[in-house]
């Protein structure tokens, strides 16, 4: 019984450091006190079925894992499993765009004697739009001032070539104090407690 407390407590270590969250931060996310966690993490008392179950539940992992030898390799694994779902379904909705934008120019060029180029500027945009706003709730301030970037840079590039005639070419000026604004939010505000 020692030996599996033991692994326990390794594992809870594991997981938390894993996830860059302190004693205190994992605490306050369970419920419980700093103290009960560090007595986890030293063995001196296993956690609850009920409580191993609400943490699996917090790690996306199962409650087996934590009672095996080395939980945290099934938490990475989860962890890529969910990046990879999510990547996918970024591509697969900005893919959709890019089809709508394909079918749109080849009607437009075919049937209206018009040149349609420009719909394929637009998709650009709206596919940092769709990027962005599924980056969001992961809540990496890198990715976000990313795609955030692009996406001023990308709907200044648009409307300049939308409106070529006109020659706007200050318009991009204005990407300079957004991209500031974006540098100050990602770089420069402090980090929310998890």
């Amino acid at each position: 019984m020692a030996e599996l407390k033991n692994i326990i407590a390794q594992n809870l270590i594991g997981l938390r450091k894993e996830n860059n969250l302190t004693q205190n931060e994992l605490a306050e996310k369970l419920n419980y006190s700093d103290n009960t966690i560090s007595r986890w993490e030293h063995a001196e008392i296993t956690p609850s079925i009920e409580t191993l179950e609400q943490i699996a539940k917090f790690y996306h992992v199962s409650v087996e894992s934590i009672l095996k030898e080395k939980a945290t390799e099934e938490s990475k694994k989860a962890k890529k499993i969910e990046i990879i779902k999510h990547i996918s379904t970024i591509l697969m909705i900005i893919s959709q765009v890019w089809f709508i934008a394909a079918v749109c120019f080849f009607y437009i060029s075919t049937f209206a004697s018009f040149d349609a180029w420009i719909l394929f500027v637009w998709a650009v945009p709206i596919s940092m739009l769709i990027a962005l706003l599924f980056s969001i709730p992961r809540k990496n301030r890198i990715v976000i001032f990313i795609f955030a970037s692009l996406l001023v840079w990308t709907i200044l590039a648009a409307v300049y070539l939308q409106l070529l005639q006109y020659n706007l070419y200050l318009l991009f000026i204005i990407g300079a104090p957004t991209q500031l604004f974006l540098c100050v939010w990602a770089f420069m505000r402090p980090k929310k407690k998890k």
